[in-house]
């Protein structure tokens, strides 16, 4: 369909779109940078009673690592609906990763977002949490608690994985104290790994990885699984107040 000048939305589970499906993206789509927008829903932990085997976290990694690929990873569901927009503009192939879990309305519908730039929210400097998808919601949640204890910390939504905003980072990195990253998803090759390969060349500086430590997801429900592998605000405040 791409070949002959349609633009294909397709959509499945993450852990079918990105997994089963890995080599045709690989070397149908990629390959010839046909014009094709994967959105992939279910993605992370936070899928829940479906268990280890449709929790995809390895997603972000294999997508971003292929040429010619933009990834996105969207917070609320107006975010959602501005990047469904805006890739139907973009030509080449996207990945959008979706989650299960109802998640909190951030921003309002007249909200400004450009792929390839983060979302600054907050000027706090004693640290910087870098958040995607379903996490923005729990460090926004970070931000305002350690607020009222005097600690004053900045939030940035990297809904673009790849091309990640190089600068943003590299700014926060200066501004700011502690870094830290979290994700839905395992701290190989995900966010926390692209924040730190762009600090690594640019402005060398400890980062804090939060998210899936090489292993695989359990079956439960989401909040409790959220809550056992430690993807909450209490585990970003005990970073920020002890790490």
């Amino acid at each position: 369909m791409a070949s002959c000048g349609m633009i294909p939305f397709v959509s499945t589970f993450a852990v079918f779109a990105a997994g089963r499906a890995y080599d045709q993206i690989r070397n149908s789509i990629c390959y010839p940078k046909l014009n094709v927008k994967i959105c992939a829903t279910h993605a992370g932990v936070s899928v829940g009673e479906d268990g280890a085997t449709h929790q995809m976290l390895e997603d972000l990694n294999l997508m971003r690592g292929l040429p010619n690929m933009t990834v996105l990873s969207v917070s609320d569901d107006i975010q959602t609906k501005w990047a469904i927009e805006e890739i139907l503009k973009l030509q080449g192939p996207v990945y959008v990763r979706l989650g299960r879990l109802k998640s909190p309305v951030i921003y309002e519908t007249n909200q400004k977002f450009e792929i390839g730039k983060g979302v600054q929210i907050g000027e706090g400097t004693d640290a910087t949490v870098f958040a995607t998808g379903l996490m923005v919601s729990e460090a926004i949640l970070a931000k305002e608690e350690l607020k009222k204890e005097g600690i004053n910390i900045r939030v940035v939504d990297i809904h673009t994985i790849k091309p990640i905003d190089k600068e943003l980072i590299i700014k926060c990195a200066k501004e700011t104290g502690k870094l830290i990253t979290i994700e839905d998803h395992s701290v190989i090759g995900g966010l926390g790994s692209a924040v730190c390969e762009v600090l690594c060349e640019e402005y060398p500086k400890k980062v804090t990885r939060i998210g899936m430590k090489d292993e695989f997801g359990k079956s439960g429900k989401a909040e409790k699984l959220l809550e056992y592998f430690g993807l909450t605000k209490e585990t970003i405040i005990k970073e920020i107040k002890e790490g």
